[in-house]
């Protein structure tokens, strides 16, 4: 096994051509040293050279590059990898403040604006919600049936236990921004002494505000979900998903072939078959459903269909740019990499 030491961009340049990529000498070697040490070998080459090699090698040494490969389609992957993460954050901004707003206003019309720190104003006693009831019984080795009341006291333990730690998440988020300065939260606690939830919501992380809808009562999350189209259960998943993706744009992580640890449930969504891609054999999908084109399709549910479009656009044209700069491989690679089908623009057909 190759050892990890410290090389040179020469070193490293000189290790890419060994391994038969091509970098000819002169202004396209100077070039590569430039981008090496600006960007890091390990970033533009680790991260993007998959594609790229001829066969899988047990061990980096053994790696070899496909003929023809030139160092620049390498670094062409990086930077359109980069351009769709700036494409794609934007509007999983979009949707977050859209998220941020509907639950805000949901819970603040019902409750009031200040009482987002009352357990009795979200769901702390026992779901009513099967899924969940059959997680506990299964877990815990009861039976659904016989011991529905052992099962339903646990189930209102936890969401107890969870909403306590819920409110004390949001105390802790406050104390943090006065101890900021934060301008809007230190305005409405010295002159109001409270701090409205249309307002608290945008100094709380995605995650929180995941969280805290996973914990309103149902019947205000039905609300909520209804105001995207979609289910309850869908939603919470939709902001799981998007909160990940959000994560990987916001802190420059490689994006364009990453996989979901969750998925989504394909027939719930209405004209899924629109989109082109083939299913298994058991009705099941291997793309669309954990990786990029997965968000792209929580785009296509839950923003309007101008934003969609203008996504879809943006997104168009990237490839094409990418589709110029590529001999070794073609963008239709990479668009499976992202589980991108040929009839990928057929999302905004998911609105109608």
């Amino acid at each position: 096994m190759e050892q990890k030491t410290y090389k040179t961009c020469r070193q490293q340049l000189s290790k890419l051509r060994k391994r038969g990529m091509v970098i000819k000498s002169g202004s396209q070697s100077s070039r590569a040293m430039r981008i090496l040490e600006q960007e890091n070998y390990y970033n533009v080459i680790n991260g993007y050279k998959a594609l790229f090699l001829a066969k899988e090698a047990t061990d980096v040494a053994d790696e070899e590059y496909k003929e023809g490969t030139t160092f620049d389609e390498v670094y062409a992957l990086y930077c359109f990898d980069r351009d769709i993460r700036t494409i794609y954050l934007k509007f999983l901004l979009k949707l977050e403040n859209s998220l941020k707003t509907v639950i805000a206003r949901e819970f603040s019309s019902k409750y009031g604006h200040d009482n987002y720190l009352k357990l009795a104003n979200f769901q702390s006693n026992a779901s009513t919600e099967q899924s969940e009831l059959k997680y506990i019984a299964k877990k815990h080795k009861l039976d659904i049936t016989k011991d529905i009341d052992e099962i339903q006291q646990i189930s209102a333990e936890q969401n107890t236990e969870a909403v306590i730690k819920l409110i004390g998440d949001i105390h802790q988020e406050l104390a943090r921004q006065m101890g900021k300065h934060h301008n809007v939260v230190t305005h409405y606690m010295t002159q109001h002494g409270y701090i409205p939830l249309w307002v608290l919501v945008n100094v709380l992380t995605f995650g929180k505000i995941t969280n805290f809808y996973l914990h309103m009562k149902l019947a205000d999350k039905q609300q909520v979900a209804k105001f995207f189209g979609v289910s309850v259960n869908e939603l919470h998943k939709y902001m799981n998903m998007l909160g990940m993706a959000r994560n990987k744009c916001a802190h420059d992580e490689r994006f364009f072939n990453m996989k979901f640890r969750k998925s989504l449930h394909t027939k719930s969504i209405k004209n899924f078959k629109l989109l082109g891609i083939t299913p298994k054999p058991d009705g099941s999908y291997v793309s669309g459903t954990n990786d990029a084109y997965a968000i792209a399709i929580i785009f296509a549910m839950l923003l309007s269909k101008t934003d969609l479009k203008e996504f879809i656009a943006s997104m168009k044209d990237e490839f094409a740019k990418l589709d110029k700069k590529l001999t070794t491989i073609t963008v239709e690679d990479v668009m499976k990499e992202m589980g991108y089908h040929k009839d990928w623009q057929n999302l905004v057909k998911l609105k109608n």
